[in-house]
C-alpha cells in the first residue's frame, strides 16, 4: 500500500504523530477505509493489533515538488536500507513488507512537507500485535 500525507492534523481529539525522526518506532492503524490521501496518522500503541509501524522518516533532497512519480521511485530507494536496519533482516528474506507514505503537491507548498514516511506492515496482511523492531522477521 503507498499512501500520500496531505497533512498531520485532528480537531477530534485522536492521537496524531508529530513526525520527524521521533517518529520512528511508532505503531498505526489504517483502517479499510483509508484513501489515497490521509490527512492524519493513527497512532496506536504497539502492542494494541495494527497495520503498520513507522521504521524510517526521510526527507526529500528535492527543493521543489519532484512529483508524484519521482517521490515514490524516491521513497521505494530510501526505504530499502532502513528496513534491514530497522527489522534486523532484508525486505527479500522477510515475511513483512515495506511501503510509504509521500507529501502531496498541496502538502508540500501549504505545508513545508518534505517527509517520507516508511512503513513496515505483515505479509500476510494480519495486524501486528507487537513491535517488529529487532524481530528478524
Amino acid at each position: 500500500m503507498a499512501l500520500t500525507v496531505t497533512a498531520c492534523s485532528n480537531d477530534d481529539g485522536a492521537p496524531i504523530l508529530d513526525l520527524g525522526s521521533s517518529a520512528v518506532g511508532e505503531c498505526l492503524d489504517f483502517d479499510d477505509s483509508v484513501g489515497a490521501d490521509v490527512s492524519d496518522l493513527p497512532v496506536v500503541a504497539c502492542d494494541e493489533p495494527h497495520s503498520h509501524q513507522i521504521f524510517a522518516v526521510v526527507v526529500s533532497p528535492a527543493s521543489v515538488y519532484p512529483g508524484f512519480e519521482a517521490l515514490e521511485a524516491t521513497a521505494q530507494a530510501s526505504c530499502l536500507a532502513p528496513f534491514e536496519d530497522f527489522v534486523g533482516v532484508s525486505v527479500f528474506d522477510s515475511t513483512l513488507f515495506y511501503s510509504w507514505l509521500v507529501p502531496t503537491l498541496t502538502s508540500w507548498d501549504r505545508e513545508d512537507d518534505r517527509e517520507i514516511i516508511c512503513v513496515v506492515g505483515n505479509g500476510d496482511g494480519k495486524p501486528l500485535t507487537a513491535s517488529v523492531k529487532g524481530s528478524d522477521r
